[in-house]
């Protein structure tokens, strides 16, 4: 298990915001890139993943509402396995953002993290 402490960049939340909440509008695949070069670039993706680990959390992607509760672990992970199963099935990141899960994920990171250290504890 590796421990570092952070702060959250409430910037990545300005930044995106426009963007989860297009609507049906698509995002171009350079945006969604960008994205993932910022979570990957802030360290919010896990080095450290298991699928058990998501399948035991995978329920948090069926309702937006789901999220609210979530923790910074979990909300972790589910940017982690979005972006890895981008890779074998490109569209994954763009219908979370369509479903409202993505803009749900960093409201409550925002929410969570605003102006506090958080320690990440990874698997």
């Amino acid at each position: 298990m590796e421990t570092s402490a952070m702060t959250t960049d409430s910037g990545l939340y300005t930044k995106y915001l426009k963007d989860f909440t297009a609507g049906d509008v698509s995002l171009h695949r350079d945006r969604m890139l960008e994205f993932v070069s910022d979570l990957t670039t802030q360290g919010w993706l896990l080095a450290n993943f298991t699928w058990d680990y998501w399948y035991n959390n995978s329920y948090l992607v069926d309702k937006p509402a789901y999220i609210r509760d979530a923790s910074v672990a979990q909300c972790r992970l589910l940017l982690t396995a979005m972006t890895r199963l981008e890779v074998f099935s490109p569209g994954v990141l763009e219908n979370m953002r369509r479903q409202g899960i993505l803009l749900a994920i960093m409201e409550r990171l925002e929410v969570i993290t605003t102006d506090k250290q958080v320690a990440f504890i990874t698997r």
